[in-house]
């Protein structure tokens, strides 16, 4: 299953690229990105990353990949949990839309792949245990300027997969600020 979502997956790629009859893009084609995530609070933390390396097709269309690893802590009923979350991810994104609404901004499609290797309750024999488990999003979202070189969007994202052991929920909203150097 996980490799005809591969197959799948690489082959939208392939699909929507030769669609494109676009000029070639001049200059660097290599896109650097991904998240970082830190969260406290009085109950526990968060702390994560999931750097992302694509590459630019043409002007619309970018692909790539990269890994994740996030971990969590949280104290509270008299007990501590931790746990943490890791694995690879591939992405494809398809601006289908430039200055929609403003100069600068791009209205997109993009598709998501993750593996994630993920603690979950196992009531059968009363413990938590390690497990992959795969989510393919498929969505679209909006970027705009904010500023020289500053950027807000949201995007959302659905799970095609939808496994009840998922790291991640379905749908995914998400919204963000991307800074270009």
């Amino acid at each position: 299953m996980k490799q005809l979502l591969v197959i799948v997956f690489v082959a939208c790629t392939v699909i929507a690229s030769g669609q494109q009859k676009e000029p070639k893009v001049s200059g660097n084609r290599w896109v650097f990105g991904g998240n970082v995530a830190l969260s406290f609070s009085t109950n526990g933390f968060l702390i994560g990353a999931s750097p992302t390396v694509g590459y630019r097709f043409t002007e619309r269309l970018t692909a790539g990949g990269g890994g994740l690893y996030y971990y969590q802590s949280i104290r509270g009923f008299g007990q501590n949990y931790t746990a943490s979350i890791y694995g690879p991810q591939l992405y494809a994104r398809f601006v289908v839309g430039q200055n929609v609404l403003q100069d600068g901004d791009r209205l997109f499609l993009q598709s998501d792949y993750y593996n994630i290797n993920s603690k979950y309750y196992n009531p059968l024999n009363d413990e938590f245990n390690r497990k992959w488990v795969p989510q393919w999003y498929v969505g679209g979202g909006y970027f705009f300027q904010i500023g020289n070189n500053v950027f807000a969007g949201v995007n959302i994202m659905y799970d095609l997969i939808d496994d009840p052991n998922a790291a991640f929920p379905n749908p995914m909203i998400q919204g963000g600020i991307s800074v270009g150097l």
